[in-house]
């Protein structure tokens, strides 16, 4: 079970991301000497926030029909974030792969118009997925890419009691008190002139999950759109994924993400009549067209409807009971078609089932991982959506498309034993699947990192490697249409420079790192620390322990960038905590130049003149526990 199974809700309303920019910049992370001032982007003083803003319930779906108005009590309650905590953050994975943007922390909470939390779980983190060209035109600096996301949401509790069937069917029919998740971006503003600056236009779903699915996509039946990668597909409709119901009696169809939008704040672009139908036979290539006795027509897709899409997030259920069509169905494409003005009789084909019904995906496809740790790839592999038993998967290095993508220097995939993906050359490395479709590869990371010529940042001024993962069924047909995304990226993280230094000290160990971070988010040295500086440091001791104590999916986990190795925050953290003679953490000598004079230690955390935004983010949370702290050593 999913989003796209019943009961669920829908939603629409904006997001925010106040994304930073400094960091986009490679050289942003080079404090040498040489170095000069890194392209500060659009938003240089980003806090990194990810929230949902006056989003809706607009629609439902409950035994077998849409709900819409009045129909339940859960219309028009509230999809919101944390009250008592930060909103969640948005970040790349490294400033060569910013294609996989994930958010971290962040809480959802359906609100009642009596402002009580009728559910809330925590967003298991994810990057976004289906990543194409959806906007025809905008405003300067208008994004006019639109992408989605699809996770489970984890620990759901339900504090309160609602009269609504909706939620009292969906609370029977969550699992492992998990809920399945999902909405579609577009229509971001990146424009500091214009109202929606770091806004943009949210669609989602929230449904049932059931055990043994994956957390981040449907194990159904999926339309993969041909075409340049992030481009628009020449059907004019992207990458989608459908489910059929377990009784063939429905197809449920996700359109959330696969449509194209004039501009920001306009509609869906009418591109004519657009029927969902089966194909009445298996063909072995993506058709153009198909004949009118080629296609049972199942029912045409209403996206033109003017609340059609805010009522339902796109998400469409077509019945099949009783139609001729629910016998093509099990072993036969979907495909979206038009009909066609010359030559009559024949359907233009803009969105086709992968051929075969084959699909494969990695669950999970953004890793970040340790020196000497082994995580978990899960694949899933199905044929029309069912699980596609004791198939042979083969795994294959995609370091050079990996480079094209996030351009260099400083060179990717090197040093090639970092992890223990395939080399480039010679035969991919073969796995199989089980009884569920399901089979597991163990990526394991070197214990010395990925270290080259003795030196375990081979990026120079960047941490840790970049590495890529390839995957495909090895009985792939020929014209087998791939989802450009479905590969996995990894970062494996280097292990500390300077390991036998003991104790660490500010200038062979700390500051290397933290003046890097100093650089990418002057917001943190306006407001809170400099974190180039020993003595505006030593100011913010307790803070600067929690927030590098905190879960790697913390709204305050720091750095907010998540790029830094394990062993380098345990060493920060053991220097916060070890003091010299002076009560203070270790200065120690600098390599060149003259130390940096001491000041002694005195917070300084009234005064802050903080916007509203900044007061959401990590910098009012760090100056809250400051003030608690003061407050319980006074007493």
């Amino acid at each position: 079970m999913s989003y796209l199974d019943s009961p669920r809700l829908h939603f629409r309303g904006w997001f925010q991301a106040d994304v930073s920019t400094i960091n986009n910049d490679v050289t942003a992370f080079d404090t040498g000497p040489s170095s000069g001032s890194p392209d500060p982007g659009w938003n240089p003083e980003g806090t990194g926030l990810f929230r949902f803003v006056d989003c809706v319930v607009t629609g439902g779906f409950l035994n077998g029909r849409r709900l819409v108005g009045t129909a339940d009590p859960v219309m028009h309650m509230t999809i919101q974030n944390a009250d008592d905590r930060p909103p969640g953050k948005l970040v790349d994975l490294d400033p060569q792969q910013q294609m996989v943007s994930m958010i971290f922390g962040m809480q959802v909470r359906l609100v009642s118009s009596s402002l009580q939390t009728i559910l809330a779980g925590e967003f298991k983190p994810t990057p976004f997925t289906n990543l194409w060209q959806r906007q025809i035109t905008g405003l300067r600096m208008d994004q006019k890419l639109g992408a989605m996301y699809q996770s489970v949401l984890e620990d759901v509790v339900w504090p309160a009691e609602t009269e609504s069937p909706l939620i009292r069917d969906l609370r029977k029919a969550s699992q492992s008190g998990k809920l399945s998740i999902e909405f579609a971006l577009f229509g971001y503003g990146r424009d500091p002139k214009i109202p929606r600056y770091t806004f943009g236009h949210v669609v989602g779903t929230i449904g049932p999950w059931q055990a043994g699915e994956p957390d981040h996509f449907v194990m159904g039946r999926h339309m993969i759109a041909p075409g340049p990668p992030f481009g628009t597909p020449p059907g004019g409709v992207a990458t989608l994924q459908a489910q059929v119901a377990a009784d063939n009696r429905s197809v449920t169809v996700d359109f959330s993400n696969s449509f194209q939008v004039e501009s920001a704040d306009g509609g869906l672009v009418d591109i004519g009549k657009l029927f969902l139908g089966v194909l009445t036979a298996n063909p072995d290539s993506v058709n153009k067209t198909v004949p009118e006795s080629g296609i049972a027509i199942i029912g045409e897709v209403p996206y033109t409807n003017g609340d059609w899409y805010t009522q339902t997030a796109g998400v469409s259920t077509f019945h099949l009971f009783g139609d001729a069509a629910a016998r093509y169905v099990p072993n036969c494409p979907l495909a979206l078609v038009s009909p066609s003005v010359a030559p009559t009789g024949v359907y233009n084909v803009r969105l086709q089932e992968s051929i075969g019904g084959l699909y494969l995906r990695a669950d999970q496809f953004v890793f970040r991982i340790d020196p000497g740790e082994t995580q978990f790839i899960d694949f899933y592999a199905t044929r029309f959506g069912a699980p596609l038993v004791d198939a042979s998967i083969a795994l294959s290095n995609m370091g050079p498309f990996l480079a094209q993508l996030g351009g260099t220097p400083p060179d990717l995939s090197v040093p090639a034993n970092g992890v223990n993906i395939p080399p480039t050359s010679g035969p991919p490395q073969l796995i199989r699947t089980d009884l569920r479709g399901h089979a597991r590869f163990s990526l394991q990371a070197n214990p010395s990192g990925p270290t080259l010529n003795g030196d375990p940042w081979p990026r120079g001024y960047l941490a840790g490697q970049l590495y890529a993962l390839g995957y495909r069924l090895e009985e792939e047909p020929a014209n087998y249409v791939s989802n450009p995304g479905n590969f996995v990226t990894v970062l494996a993280y280097s292990r500390r420079r300077n390991p036998d230094n003991a104790p660490p000290t500010w200038y062979d160990d700390v500051q290397p790192l933290l003046a890097k971070y100093a650089k990418l988010y002057p917001i943190m040295t306006k407001y809170v620390v400099d974190l180039s500086s020993y003595h505006s440091v030593v100011t913010r001791l307790s803070a600067l322990r929690l927030a590098f104590s905190l879960p790697l999916s913390d709204p305050n986990y720091m750095p907010v960038t998540r790029d830094m190795g394990s062993a380098d925050r345990r060493m920060i953290l053991d220097w916060l905590s070890t003091k010299g003679a002076d009560g203070l953490p270790l200065l120690g000598k600098p390599r060149a130049g003259p130390a940096e004079p001491v000041k002694p230690p005195g917070a300084t955390t009234a005064g802050f003149d903080l916007d509203p935004l900044q007061k959401a983010g990590k910098t009012e949370v760090i100056l809250k526990y400051e003030r608690a702290a003061q407050k319980e050593t006074k007493q």
